[in-house]
């Protein structure tokens, strides 16, 4: 059962991470023009613009939403009686991530609040460091996840099998790791590092399937 005192915890810390993005929109919001970018192309350049009102409640309220899901995810992880759970460290470790999404979410706020006063051209100067720290975060959280239904990378073949989970998530840490680190340093190098990011994050996503899916079928074909 889920003690009172976790989803208290969890209710004061998603409240925390709302209340600090709207008082970033509080502090901002007279000074900000009528019209905000919200979009920008592969180039970085603004494409798309939005409402202050909509500058100032968007990110908050998609804030709520992922920390509501997450937290409601969180507890019937670890109210299920059955071999998938989510032991007492696999909570401890998803409540760690779910606090650097929390982080990542109020960065996004503040990149594109910045970009409105014209601080900066582009949210990238924040937005790549701060998906850098939350792919460190995860990469760092993935091998202490124990096989379980709602955390890792959860594939026919992982979740049917320690045997296939554990490997897969060990090399699914490292991966992110390197990949954190990539995004972590982009701001300091041109345009085009940034193709080279997501083409590393879709080759990482397709080499875990593959590994995957490799590692259960040689596990059926050996017997062990």
């Amino acid at each position: 059962m889920v003690k009172v005192l976790d989803w208290r915890r969890d209710i004061a810390e998603g409240l925390f991470w709302v209340v600090l993005s709207l008082l970033l929109s509080w502090l901002m919001v007279p000074h900000l023009p009528e019209r905000v970018p919200v979009h920008f192309n592969w180039r970085w350049q603004p494409d798309g613009w939005g409402s202050k009102a909509t500058v100032v409640w968007l990110v908050p309220v998609m804030l709520a939403s992922v920390w509501a899901v997450l937290t409601v995810c969180l507890w019937l992880a670890g109210t299920e009686k059955g071999q998938l759970r989510l032991d007492e460290k696999g909570q401890q470790w998803l409540r760690w991530l779910r606090s650097w999404i929390g982080v990542f979410f109020v960065a996004l706020h503040g990149s594109v609040l910045a970009v409105g006063l014209g601080w900066f051209s582009s949210p990238r100067p924040i937005l790549m460091p701060a998906l850098g720290l939350l792919f460190l975060a995860v990469g760092k959280a993935l091998p202490h996840f124990s096989r379980n239904w709602v955390a890792g990378v959860r594939l026919p073949w992982t979740v049917a099998d320690e045997r296939v989970w554990t490997p897969v998530h060990r090399v699914a840490g490292r991966g992110f790791l390197m990949v954190g680190l990539g995004f972590l340093v982009a701001p300091l190098l041109p345009f085009w590092w940034d193709f080279v990011l997501l083409i590393g994050l879709g080759a990482l996503i397709l080499f875990l399937l593959g590994y995957a899916y490799w590692l259960y079928r040689r596990i059926g074909w050996s017997g062990f």
